[in-house]
């Protein structure tokens, strides 16, 4: 009858701690469900099976080796009907847990299509290696460990002397210039490497990687523009390079910028505050989610909040009772989680807030910058 949705945070720094706060976090929510219904009087007999769903997913998450390879993790399970699912992902939202007649899978959809496709090009005078990465594969492009075209003997250069390569010495200023035509010639080599796989494979983001730190901007002087939009930063990878590493780099690079970019949303909300183009607090959030009104919500993720989701015609609140006799109210103790569903449903954006001022911005609860501006009460 219910399905059982969770979506659990696997920082390093959760994985650290005996027990893993992972295992904390879901026992907490666990024991939060319980004691909503018991607390609303509803019949524990009808959550039998979702009891027993949550047994198998603690079951499942004590053992860290079903864990490796993600920061987040999604699970879906229905007993009853022989639903059993795991994702691994880079991320999620915020820790959840849903029981309702339906799987909450938009936020897995979601964090897949925000990750995208991720090119990581790791080069060198030696070396060239490269990398596509998405929320399920981690494909090597191309791994050259000896990528001699490039080195060249100190204060020489080579040249041919019939078929055997001969080399001679050269003054300092000569040497200078033949290192930068080579610089110039390695550059541009790797970035008609990056366009000829971007013709073929399509990335949405793009990573450089290099001991020798001169050469990327040179490299991204050379990138076609297609190519250069698609630049996100670069990262510095161990050689020679090891899968795991180079993933967990990369998501610590995109949790960098994450960061940084939630000063900007800060910014702009409270910008669209000012010109009633955004909204604070629950309520007034639903309500313009509602309305189909809601570009970019912003979420705590410790802010949770009772509510009530009617099927099968979709609408929810903080309080009050289904639009129509045929609906079928199933109370929640985190409403919150349906908000964010169903925005995403609309092709809305959702951002949370881990930086204490984007926080203070949205009064520790949710708030959301809207795409028409509507009169309502902030």
């Amino acid at each position: 009858m219910f399905y059982v949705s969770v979506y659990l945070r696997l920082l390093p720094e959760d994985r650290a701690d005996r027990p893993p706060r992972y295992i904390l976090r879901f026992k907490n929510l666990v024991r939060g469900f319980k004691e909503f219904v018991k607390e609303k009087g509803l019949d524990e007999r009808d959550y039998e099976g979702v009891f027993s769903d949550f047994d198998r997913i603690e079951d499942f998450i004590s053992y860290p080796k079903n864990l490796e390879g993600g920061r987040g993790i999604a699970i879906f399970s229905n007993g009853q009907e022989g639903i059993w699912e795991v994702h691994k992902l880079p991320f999620v939202y915020r820790d959840a847990l849903v029981v309702d007649i339906e799987p909450y899978k938009r936020e897995m959809y979601a964090i897949e299509t925000d990750f995208g496709k991720n090119l990581i090009v790791d080069f060198g005078k030696k070396h060239l290696n490269i990398f596509l990465v998405d929320t399920k594969n981690f494909i090597a492009l191309q791994e050259k460990e000896d990528f001699t075209l490039w080195s060249e003997r100190p204060s020489t250069f080579r040249y041919a002397a019939g078929n055997v390569a001969a080399y001679r010495t050269t003054g300092t200023k000569h040497f200078e210039m033949l290192k930068a035509e080579e610089d110039s010639r390695l550059a541009k080599f790797v970035a008609n490497e990056i366009f000829e796989i971007y013709k073929k494979e399509k990335f949405d983001n793009l990573f450089l990687s290099s001991p020798d730190k001169k050469l990327i901007p040179l490299v991204r002087s050379y990138l076609h523009p297609y190519v250069a939009r698609t630049f996100k930063g670069t990262l510095e990878i161990p050689h020679p390079p090891n899968k795991n590493q180079v993933f967990e780099i990369l998501l610590d690079k995109i949790r960098e910028i994450d960061l940084e970019e939630e000063n900007e949303i800060a910014n702009r909300f409270e910008e669209s505050l000012a010109l009633e183009m955004a909204v604070r607090g629950l309520q007034p959030t639903i309500d313009m989610a509602l309305l189909g009104n809601v570009e970019i919500l912003i979420v705590d993720p410790d802010y949770h909040e009772e509510g009530f989701i009617c099927h099968p015609s979709g609408f929810y609140g903080r309080l009050g009772d289904c639009p129509t006799p045929s609906d079928k109210k199933v109370l929640t103790p985190d409403i919150v989680n349906k908000l964010i569903d169903h925005v995403l449903s609309l092709n809305g954006r959702v951002e949370v807030a881990n930086t204490e001022r984007l926080r203070k911005a949205i009064a520790g609860s949710v708030g959301a910058i809207l795409r028409w501006k509507i009169e309502a009460k902030v």
